[in-house]
């Protein structure tokens, strides 16, 4: 009698389980690239135009272009990578033929741009960038969608969330660093990332996922159908919207964390990088295991609380004046924020559907992407009007309860979704 514990046929199983899980978490190695660009070229970006600039608004046109190619260019790539000629996706993937062609351009434009002068030259290198970033971010995400079921999409996600920190910790403090050191050194590396985590991520891509057929389209698809689909699902719609909200409570306050630091806290920039060390390592971490409980217990009751826990944690945010305070505040608002990082996308794959995955996906990335247009402005609406409740900080405490409010506005809209999609009766083994 064989022992269980030496059966070739177990181990060799879970050899196979666990060298897909490798696979799958591979997928996600193109997040730490783009993130680490991205977050280099907002960051250290205007530090270069300062130099030609005439006024902090032009330096704002260019940063702010990036919204614009969030909202022109993910729909479009998401439709044609589901309909990318057989040809092309049998040689270079369905999704992937796409990250093989935008990787170069993001690596391109990070190696040029430091050894630009002039305004319009740096302006055209960061349209470059902008325009294949947004390019890149819905077929890497489809991807996702193609080779993992969904059963295990949360944990995936999670590890993308955790990847997604760590770029956003190498542009924010490594780079600071590297930039000191020499002023192209954090871009050429940033490059570098793109290039070798794009490879990564193609390599891991199973060949089912490089060349699957996709469900057929009904009769008379087109490139525009999905915007009449949505009105015939308002959960997916809902969702949508829920997503653009919350992406405007993070990246509402993004341009005036440092602003509130140096007014309300009175630490230096150098000082807030440290504290929001804390916070970046405590979202990767926190993605990664809310990834996990997402998939084993269920994600819309988790992303509803982390929701809530988020809305209510800015909210309290008017009320701190020191940096102990910011610290909780940071760290109840970290935990909320990981589970709008791990669990918002596989849950809205999982009502949307695989048929168009593509196309719905650049949806969901143009929502990122209206939130960050919009969200600035309204949270800056806000600090203009605590400007004259609370002159001795310039307003600023009032931009946490404006962000809190997206985000408990973002929670209303997911309740109502779920609601709609059990109603609609959701896509069967969906795990909401």
């Amino acid at each position: 009698m064989h022992s269980s514990a030496n059966d070739p046929d177990r181990d060799g199983t879970r050899r196979g389980a666990r060298l897909r899980a490798v696979r799958e978490y591979g997928l996600t190695a193109g997040t730490l690239g783009s993130t680490a660009g991205q977050t280099v070229m907002v960051a250290l970006l205007p530090v270069l135009l300062a130099q030609y600039a005439p006024s902090a608004v032009w330096i704002g046109f260019v940063i702010g272009a990036e919204g614009i190619f969030a909202v022109l260019v993910p729909y479009w790539i998401g439709h044609y990578s589901d309909a990318l000629p057989a040809s092309l996706a049998r040689r270079f993937g369905r999704r992937t033929f796409f990250l093989l062609l935008t990787a170069p351009l993001l690596a391109l434009a990070l190696c040029v741009a430091p050894f630009l002068d002039g305004y319009w030259s740096l302006a055209c290198v960061s349209f470059v960038f902008f325009a294949a970033l947004h390019g890149y971010l819905t077929p890497l995400w489809a991807l996702m969608v193609d080779a993992v079921p969904d059963e295990r999409r949360g944990r995936v996600h999670g590890v993308r969330g955790a990847l997604h920190a760590a770029g956003l910790g190498y542009g924010l403090v490594a780079g600071g660093l590297l930039f000191g050191l020499w002023h192209p050194l954090p871009f050429l590396l940033a490059a570098a990332l793109v290039l070798v985590t794009t490879w990564v991520t193609y390599r891991a891509a199973p060949g089912t996922a490089r060349d699957q057929d996709l469900p057929e389209e009904p009769s008379g698809g087109s490139a525009l159908r999905i915007w009449a689909e949505l009105r015939e699902r308002p959960a997916v719609r809902r969702l949508l919207l829920a997503n653009a909200l919350w992406s405007g409570a993070v990246d509402g306050i993004r341009p005036y964390v440092f602003l509130f630091a140096v007014t309300v806290l009175g630490i230096t920039v150098a000082e807030a990088s440290l504290v929001l060390v804390v916070l970046v390592a405590g979202l990767g971490i926190g993605a990664v295991a809310i990834g996990y409980l997402g998939d084993r217990y269920g994600r819309a009751w988790l992303l509803q609380a982390g929701s809530l826990v988020t809305g209510l944690a800015m909210a309290a945010g008017i009320a701190v004046r020191d940096v102990p305070g910011a610290l909780l505040l940071l760290l109840a608002s970290g935990v909320g924020a990981a589970t709008l990082v791990a669990l918002p996308y596989p849950l809205f794959a999982g009502i949307a559907g695989e048929r168009a995955i593509g196309r719905y996906t650049g949806l969901y990335v143009l929502t990122l992407g209206l939130g960050r247009i919009i969200a600035p402005l309204i949270v800056g609406a806000g600090i203009d009007l605590g400007a004259r409740l609370y002159p001795a900080t310039q307003g600023y405490p009032l931009m946490w309860p404006v962000a809190g409010a997206l985000a408990l506005a973002g929670s209303l809209m997911l309740r109502r979704a779920i609601t709609a999609a059990r109603q609609d009766g959701a896509r069967p083994g969906a795990r909401l």
